[in-house]
């Protein structure tokens, strides 16, 4: 014996269909809001983890000593600095490009003078070293990243030295 209509069966079937399709699309929804906020973390970590090696490369600059290049030749350098009789550390850990998920990061180079006495007879030599860095990855950004359009566009590099003051 059946207690239903098969009108009554169509109705509950196509409000079923409804609920899922509803579903659906609220999945679609939250899926879409995760995948923003996960694109807005790895910019702002790319943009933490990039200031960091940036303020590393100028502290290193700043603790040159005299007759020494003021530009690290690896990443490395900023976890050791060796160029003092006890190693310094500019840098805690060598921070992974948040895009690529390596320490990979592209080395924008640049040179530097350095000036050396011998004998009575000051000379400046020249060299070059690390700079800057910037990630590997083309991954666009977000609008909120600013004029850059993608990750690969985002140099941070070392702030530049103050200025000494006037003497008087």
């Amino acid at each position: 014996m059946r207690t239903g209509s098969a009108r009554s069966r169509g109705f509950t079937y196509l409000w079923l269909l409804f609920v899922l399709a509803l579903g659906g699309v609220a999945l679609a929804a939250l899926g879409e809001q995760e995948s923003t906020r996960q694109q807005r973390e790895r910019e702002a970590e790319l943009r933490f983890r990039g200031e960091a090696i940036a303020t590393a490369l100028g502290r290193y600059a700043e603790a040159t000593p005299v007759g020494h290049l003021p530009l690290p030749q690896r990443l490395d350098d900023l976890l050791a600095d060796r160029r003092h009789p006890t190693p310094r550390r500019h840098l805690r850990q060598l921070y992974a490009d948040p895009f690529t998920g390596q320490p990979d990061w592209e080395l924008v180079l640049g040179r530097a003078t350095v000036a050396v006495a011998a004998e009575g007879a000051a000379s400046a030599t020249a060299g070059s070293g690390i700079v800057g860095v910037r990630s590997r990855s083309s991954h666009r950004l977000m609008a909120t990243a600013g004029h850059h359009d993608t990750a690969h566009d985002w140099v941070f590099t070392a702030p530049a030295p103050a200025a000494p003051a006037p003497v008087e």
